[in-house]
């Protein structure tokens, strides 16, 4: 009996294991995906896209367009926190005004949304594109050689078991995540910091709630509401095993009790959906990669919900993995490309972490459900984390004056090589129109108004070395009405910048280059690990 042969399998089919399905998918390599769950979860679970990953996920086809339509009444979430909903003194936090978020990028500072309702987007793009998704099937073993990964996969509805050989494995099966346990990758930090217990219900809330969005923080009574504007809302509860609670405690009428309790209204008609125990981890793998195999999102690393950068770090991951195997698979690129992978994602998951752990010291050790959103001393995630990075490796192009950083103020963007490629706003005819509206589908040379010999030169570059390169004079089809693109990206009008798939810029010319195609063939086989 032959075995089935794919390019990549991903296991797990939430927000890492889709994002990768469907990045894959449309750059021309068809995965199989595999989920133990028979069907996607339709509960609330993680909140919130923050620019980074609306970026990055408005590249791939299909979600753009889905997610405007589902945030298209959204509003930008209002933080409180008080004794209760009830609470006539609830204090508000309000979003800084100066400076403005929109000078960052041509997205929402935050799109409002479940991850349910991504999930749902995700894999129908994902089935869309190409990829194949297998509900109800588990991974149960796995071996690899230096060719190829072969799995065992079991169907839950009828036990049958079947091989699958893969190029790839991408592990997307959450913080236990089994695969990295087959694979031998222990896992560093400290672990489990707290329990909470998330209960989602329906009521009408209406009275109490001043927007249709608000995350509230009530510390006094150990939980905090996140509200949607519909009238289903999810309960974050504190749990304390280690006084003796159990979740056979958290019966239905328990559960219900504390969601009127939290609310403030003793006769409030609820109804109860369900409860489920959340350990809040705080872990990072010893490695992401054992040989064929890579470990992303949860499986790699797993941080506390509040300030919901955990769901943003797996949609990044998978982007950041995914458009690298694309590039193997097809020949474009060396496979030394993969291990860049988590020498340059490491350090910037590692900002996020280390955050994090202060925010454990803020809480006395442990971060509870009851954690004030609206403090202001509290650390809390900021565009310098999550745009202002800088991707440190051998395939990015190292400048003499490069002061070592691993971040800078996003709102003052230098263009170096391994930091985000600057938002600059462009026209195309009467359109608007942003510079990440020209990234995502393969590399991208961008060049100034008085440099016409880069756009020739990146053609047969191209052609040349076999790989996706599209060129753009700014001044030709797409104009700088603000003059902003050379301040941005640090160039003079004649020099260029190479813009990886992820939008990252990787090499740059700050002035014309006497052999413009021979400066090119280097940047570019040097990105590729040629």
């Amino acid at each position: 009996m032959s075995v089935q042969r794919v390019p990549v399998l991903v296991v797990g089919g939430a927000y890492t294991g889709l994002t990768t399905a469907l990045s894959l998918a449309a750059r021309g390599v068809r995965p199989l995906l595999v989920e133990r769950r028979t069907a996607i979860s339709t509960l609330p679970k993680a909140w919130g896209l923050n620019t980074r990953s609306q970026e990055l996920l408005n590249t791939l086809p299909g979600v753009a367009e889905r997610i405007r339509a589902a945030i298209a009444d959204a509003q930008w979430p209002r933080m409180s926190h008080g004794t209760s909903l009830a609470d006539p003194e609830r204090q508000y936090l309000d979003p800084p005004l100066d400076p403005d978020p929109q000078e960052l990028s041509s997205v929402p500072p935050l799109a409002w949304i479940s991850q349910a309702r991504v999930e749902e987007i995700l894999r129908a793009s994902a089935e869309e594109a190409g990829a194949e998704v297998r509900l109800g099937t588990e991974m149960i073993s796995l071996v690899q050689d230096e060719e190829k990964v072969t799995a065992t996969l079991r169907e839950a509805s009828t036990g049958h078991e079947y091989a699958v050989e893969a190029d790839y494995l991408v592990a997307a099966d959450g913080n236990m995540s089994p695969t990295r346990h087959m694979v031998g990758i222990g896992v560093q930090g400290g672990g489990v910091i707290g329990h909470m217990y998330v209960i989602t219900f329906e009521a009408d809330l209406t009275r109490y709630v001043k927007d249709a969005v608000e995350v509230i923080g009530m510390p006094g009574s150990g939980c905090s509401f996140i509200l949607d504007g519909s009238e289903r809302h999810t309960l974050w509860v504190d749990y304390f095993p280690e006084r003796g609670e159990t979740p056979e405690d958290f019966t239905e009428q328990r559960c219900v009790d504390r969601i009127r309790r939290a609310i403030g209204d003793p006769d409030i008609d609820i109804t109860f959906i369900n409860a489920r125990f959340f350990p809040i981890n705080h872990k990072l793998a010893d490695r992401f990669r054992e040989g064929r195999v890579f470990l992303a999102g949860d499986s790699a690393h797993a941080c506390p919900p509040n300030g919901g950068q955990g769901g943003n770090l797996a949609i990044q991951d998978a982007y950041d993995l995914s458009w690298r195997l694309a590039l193997v698979l097809t020949g474009q690129a060396g496979p030394d490309l993969l291990d860049m992978y988590e020498v340059e994602r490491r350090p910037v998951i590692d900002i996020t972490l280390k955050r994090e752990v202060e925010l454990a010291k803020v809480s006395e050790g442990r971060v509870p459900a009851s954690y004030n959103p609206a403090d202001p001393h509290a650390p809390i995630p900021t565009p310098k984390e999550f745009l202002g990075f800088r991707y440190r490796s051998p395939a990015i192009g190292a400048e003499a004056d490069d002061d070592g950083s691993v971040q800078e103020d996003p709102w003052h963007p230098t263009g170096r090589p391994g930091g985000r490629a600057p938002h600059v706003a462009l026209t195309d005819g009467p359109a608007e129109i942003s510079t990440h509206d020209l990234f995502g589908h393969g590399f991208v040379l961008l060049a100034g108004r008085e440099a016409p010999g880069w756009v020739a030169a990146a053609e047969k570059v191209a052609r040349k070395l076999g790989v996706t390169l599209a060129a753009h004079r700014i001044g030709d089809r797409y104009a700088d009405s603000d003059d902003l693109w050379c301040t941005r990206y640090g160039i003079a009008p004649d020099g260029a910048a190479l813009i990886r798939p992820d939008a990252v810029v990787t090499w740059r010319a700050k002035t014309a280059a006497d052999d413009l195609e021979g400066a090119l063939t280097t940047a570019l086989s040097h990105a590729l690990t040629r």
